[in-house]
């Protein structure tokens, strides 16, 4: 995937960057930062294109896929321009006798990926040991954090520019 190859460049970049400055604390922080912010973004396009691909393999073809899978049960209007009240959900959710714990399930199935959990696992648990081994700083977590969100839209974007 060519996506994946700019961020292992980038990546290489940051690490060549870290060892001229000499900071290791700068190099553990970015690459905390930057691998679990890189595993939560592909375990999101993973998890959405394998949704798209099962509907299309389905047959629905020419719907808006997404929209369809994630309001399955009708429980969100389009023509309800303010936002929908708790009691009016209930009472949908109630009409389709649809739990609510299966209704929050179906809404959030798409974004379900092992590695987008994973990347949250890591996220977390690289924040706590580079807090709790007093190695934590913000700007260069933070740096780590924001580069793989940038690459990835810079990267859609060039990739809508060149197909249009």
């Amino acid at each position: 995937m060519r996506l994946l190859r700019i961020f292992f460049a980038i990546d290489v970049g940051v690490i060549i960057f870290c060892i001229l400055q000499h900071n290791f604390d700068w190099f553990l922080n970015t690459q905390f930062a930057f691998f679990s912010a890189m595993m939560i973004i592909m375990g999101s396009f993973i998890g959405y294109k394998n949704l798209v691909n099962s509907s299309l393999d389905n047959g629905n073809v020419g719907e808006d896929i997404l929209q369809k899978y994630e309001d399955k049960y009708e429980l969100y209007d389009e023509e309800d321009e303010e936002e929908i009240d708790v009691k009016e959900l209930k009472k949908r959710l109630k009409e389709n006798k649809i739990p609510w714990y299966k209704a929050i399930f179906l809404s959030f199935k798409g974004g379900f990926n092992f590695l987008r959990i994973l990347g949250y696992i890591t996220l977390i648990s690289g924040f706590l040991w580079l807090d709790r081994n007093d190695k934590f700083d913000f700007l260069p977590y933070f740096f780590g954090l924001s580069l793989v969100p940038a690459v990835a839209l810079i990267y859609l974007w060039q990739e809508k520019k060149l197909k249009d």
